[in-house]
């Protein structure tokens, strides 16, 4: 999922999903002992007592969750496919409708070889009445075979004005980065639920705004800034608080079904621009049935862990006896009681307020190492996914088909990364679909520039898409894995940050295939090299006892041989503790 999960909040969500693995093994370390440190977090007793996967749980996931992640893909996405340059040559008058295009094209514009390598039409020249090339005079016309319109099309953004779609999506990435920061810094201090808000508003009612301001290319401009704001914290703030409701194995559901339903809509999107053809059309149909889901402002809830954070009992406390309303659990749990443990619970997370920021991550050399590490492989998995995305309309054959099965092969990829990565470790599965991503973007950097190898690209580029959504999902694994208790949602924050603010310079990446089709592809070829490079470094967090403390940070990985296989044997303890998804 892209640049799909890279902001503060989004991480914090992994995390709050992925720490279940983790408590299991920090919690039951020493057995029969305290810990020093206090409990931080009992709400999990609240949710037994009023039901943790009842009837709330599921008409929050099946009713809003699920549908509002297969519908965001649409007007997050449409953008792609409403940028599409097509093919393009000068107008010239004087044809009539007894000359075929091809014939007239013969006769009025000249050759050039293109960025593949192969003789094709100029696009931006033609012949002048002395048989000299000039730039086009009287506008240009369209290969029509996929869309009737386009913006690139509707608005003549071609030749001088090529880099007016790429300006689009790199203002788009950098209100993504902008975005990570604000919106994601919001959730924590005005709420989930509001901030969740805030951005559909401006991801789906700004979005719609700019399909009427479009022929005023700063002011569109400006409004892809502000829509790319909202994203991705639009998609992880509800995803969150139905996660903050629920319990361990609800919140594993959770995530995997939300990330099932944005591929669904992710490989639907196609489809609708195939039916509609046009540009404008497009964003009405991707766009406007977005505000339906404002609807959802009714049956939403604040989370009641982030208003037990604040302090705000009362208004927690009145979430909690709707949850067990619905799950018919009111009888189970007094006011009496539930105002007590509300208490100790504000209580306790005073008492867990800890004094470290960003400058810890870097406090000793290891750990500093490691923040490195793991922001480099974070940000090379957010260029080559993004990378993939945004090129896929420009592979050869039907871009329509090329895109769903770049869409539908995140499935497969995303079950075998949870099994890799429990069987051969998290380094080695990230080293080794690295370089198979290398290996494939390197294929297709060959088969680019011969016109007959075209299915080797595409079937190179699946394959990397296959291998990049793969190590996404490890690089999650290991950043919440590698950073002690303490600094976990900083580090992992710190890391998706930068890897976020990293996908500004995809689009330009891809815009260096107008000069040489295999640029982009041997740029994602770099990309994936430091990425392997960065993850082989990193230490192997399967099946060992993860760093709890700072100063248990700081020795992590102290030791580990660098050909070391899933060392298993490193963990002295709890072996028998085991993850029930």
């Amino acid at each position: 999922m892209g640049n799909l999960e890279s902001s503060p909040l989004s991480i914090k969500f992994l995390n709050f999903l992925w720490r279940t693995k983790i408590s299991l093994e920090l919690g039951d370390r020493k057995k029969g002992k305290k810990l020093k440190e206090t409990k931080c977090d009992d709400f999990d007793d609240i949710l037994e007592i009023i039901g943790s996967q009842g009837k709330f749980q599921k008409i929050l996931l099946y009713g809003v969750l699920a549908p509002l992640t297969a519908a965001e893909p649409l007007f997050i996405l449409n953008i792609i496919f409403m940028l599409f340059e097509p093919d393009h040559w000068c107008h010239v008058p004087g044809r009539d409708n007894l000359t075929d295009v091809e014939t007239w094209k013969n006769l009025t514009i000249p050759m050039e070889v293109g960025p593949d390598g192969n003789s094709r039409y100029s696009q931006c020249l033609m012949y002048n009445s002395s048989g000299s090339s000039m730039q086009c005079q009287h506008g240009w016309e369209y290969d029509r075979t996929d869309y009737l319109e386009t913006l690139p099309s509707f608005y003549n953004w071609v030749c001088d004005k090529s880099n007016f779609a790429t300006d689009a999506l790199t203002l788009a990435a950098a209100g993504n980065a902008i975005g990570c920061l604000f919106f994601g810094h919001a959730a924590d201090k005005m709420g989930r639920r509001y901030v969740f808000f805030i951005t559909l508003i401006l991801n789906v009612i700004v979005r719609i705004i700019s399909l009427f301001v479009a022929q005023s290319f700063n002011t569109f401009l400006a409004l892809q800034f502000v829509i790319g704001t909202a994203f991705p914290v639009m998609y992880i703030a509800p995803c969150m608080i139905g996660a903050e409701i629920s319990d361990k194995e609800y919140r594993a559901w959770i995530y995997s079904c939300t990330w099932m339903t944005w591929v669904f809509g992710m490989a639907s999107l196609p489809l609708l621009a195939w039916l509609t053809r046009t540009w404008f059309f497009m964003g009405l149909v991707t766009s406007v049935p977005g505000i339906l889901i404002f609807l959802y402002w009714f049956w939403v809830p604040e989370s009641p862990r982030w208003l037990i954070s604040r302090g705000r009992i009362q208004e927690a406390a009145v979430v909690i006896r709707r949850i067990a309303k619905v799950n018919g659990t009111s009888d189970k749990l007094s006011d009496q009681k539930l105002d007590s443990m509300l208490k100790t619970l504000v209580i306790q997370q005073d008492q867990c307020d800890r004094n470290v920021g960003v400058w810890t991550l870097f406090s000793s050399w290891r750990l500093a190492k490691n923040t490195i590490l793991v922001t480099i492989a974070w940000a090379m998995n957010n260029l080559i996914y993004y990378g993939i995305t945004l090129n896929a309309t420009n592979l050869s054959g039907n871009q329509f088909v090329n895109f769903f099965i770049l869409a539908i092969i995140e499935v497969p990829s995303g079950y075998f990364g949870g099994v890799l990565a429990d069987k051969m470790g998290r380094r080695w599965t990230q080293v080794v679909f690295f370089m198979l991503c290398l290996v494939t973007c390197i294929l297709a950097a060959i088969g680019s520039v011969h016109s007959h190898l075209h299915m080797l690209v595409i079937i190179s580029i699946v394959i990397a898409k296959f291998a990049v959504t793969l190590t996404f999902l490890v690089v999650y694994m290991q950043a919440a894995e590698i950073f002690p208790t303490q600094l976990r949602t900083t580090g992992s924050g710190f890391a998706s940050t930068v890897a976020c603010a990293t996908s500004i310079v995809a689009p330009y990446m891809i815009y260096l295939g107008k000069l040489n089709v295999s640029l982009p592809y041997m740029f994602l070829a770099v990309m994936s090299l430091a990425g392997m490079i960065s993850s082989a470094f990193l230490p192997e967090t399967l099946d060992q006892n993860l760093p709890e403390t700072i100063e248990e940070a700081v020795k992590f990985g102290e030791g580990e041989k660098f050909w070391s296989f899933c060392p298993h044997s490193h963990k002295k303890e709890n072996k028998e503790a085991k993850f029930t998804p």
